[in-house]
C-alpha cells in the first residue's frame, strides 16, 4: 500500500484542496494517532473542510481506489480568497463586502458568523427533535387507525353473516 499512497501524495501534491499526508503511530505522531482513535496500522482518515473529526476510510488499498476516491470526496473546488479562483458569485460577493476591513473587524465579524453557526445548529437540532416527536405521535395514530380498521372489517364481515342468516 506504501508505494501507491505515495504516488497519491504526488498527484494531489499541488492540489489546494486536498492533503495526502503520513503520520507515524509509533514515533512523534503517537498523540495525534491516540487523539483521532487509530488503533490498528495502516488506518486512513479523510476530514471534510470545517470538521476536525477525521472519518475512517473504508475503501479500496490500491493507487485506483484511492484516486477515486479523493475525486469523488474530497477534490472539490476551494474558493481561493486572494485569487477567486474557485469561488461563486455568491462567495466573490462576500469575499468583496469585507476585503477593506480591518483585522479587528475581521475577527469580530467571524465571531459573530460563529455564534451565528452554533445558534443555528442548535436551532435545527431543536426542529428535528420536534420533527421527530410528532412523526412518532403520527405513526401512533396511524396504527390506532389500522387497528380500528382490521377490526370494525372483521365486524362487518359477522354483521353481513347474521344479516343473511
Amino acid at each position: 500500500m506504501k508505494p501507491d499512497w505515495d504516488k497519491l501524495g504526488q498527484k494531489y501534491a499541488e492540489s489546494e484542496s486536498v492533503m495526502i499526508v503520513d503520520v507515524d503511530c509509533t514515533a512523534a505522531g503517537e498523540e495525534t494517532c491516540h487523539s483521532q482513535g487509530v488503533k490498528g496500522y495502516p488506518t486512513i482518515k479523510y476530514f471534510l473542510a470545517g470538521n476536525k473529526n477525521g472519518k475512517d476510510y473504508q475503501g479500496g488499498r490500491d493507487f485506483d481506489s484511492l484516486k477515486n476516491f479523493v475525486e469523488s470526496t474530497l477534490n472539490k473546488p476551494v474558493c481561493n480568497v486572494k485569487t477567486k479562483k474557485g469561488c461563486k458569485d455568491n462567495e466573490i460577493k462576500y469575499i468583496e463586502k469585507n476585503e477593506g476591513k480591518t483585522l479587528e473587524e475581521l475577527q469580530e465579524e467571524l465571531k459573530t458568523k460563529e455564534e451565528d453557526g452554533k445558534n443555528l445548529k442548535k436551532e435545527l437540532q431543536e426542529l428535528q427533535k420536534k420533527h421527530k416527536e410528532e412523526e412518532k405521535e403520527l405513526k401512533k395514530k396511524e396504527k390506532g387507525h389500522t387497528m380500528a380498521k382490521a377490526i370494525l372489517k372483521q365486524l362487518v364481515t359477522q354483521a353481513e353473516k347474521a344479516a343473511k342468516a
